[in-house]
């Protein structure tokens, strides 16, 4: 059984101004933003410790994005999260409640409040 969420949006917004909000949402959201991120090239990687905002969450999530260009002033933003032990790795059983959707949603919904949706 996967634990994985996966979501594309798209947004009526160039990709350098999607994924540089996407990065600032991260952050902001308490993500602990992984060296494999790059923005200038669409890919954005955080883990988020059993907390994102002020939520609590019943596992570590590990969220990974990826910003496409579809056009100069749109973009396509897929995202897959899902649960992570203590050490980063992916995991197959033992998860608790639906913490990787509650990420994604979060994520999506100060996306969407920021960046103009398509």
């Amino acid at each position: 059984m996967s634990y994985d969420v996966n979501h594309q949006q798209s947004f009526s917004s160039p990709a350098a101004e999607v994924s540089h909000s996407a990065l600032e949402i991260l952050t902001r959201l308490g993500g602990k933003v992984s060296s494999k991120t790059n923005p200038a090239k669409g890919q954005l990687e955080a883990d988020f410790n059993k907390k994102i905002s002020e939520q609590m969450l019943n596992n570590r999530c590990q969220l990974r994005i990826k910003v496409t260009s579809q056009s100069p002033e749109s973009c396509q933003v897929m995202a897959k999260a899902y649960p992570i032990d203590p050490m980063g790795q992916k995991l197959a059983f033992g998860v608790q409640g639906n913490a990787a959707q509650v990420v994604i949603d979060t994520f999506f919904q100060e996306l969407t409040r920021q960046v103009s949706v398509a």
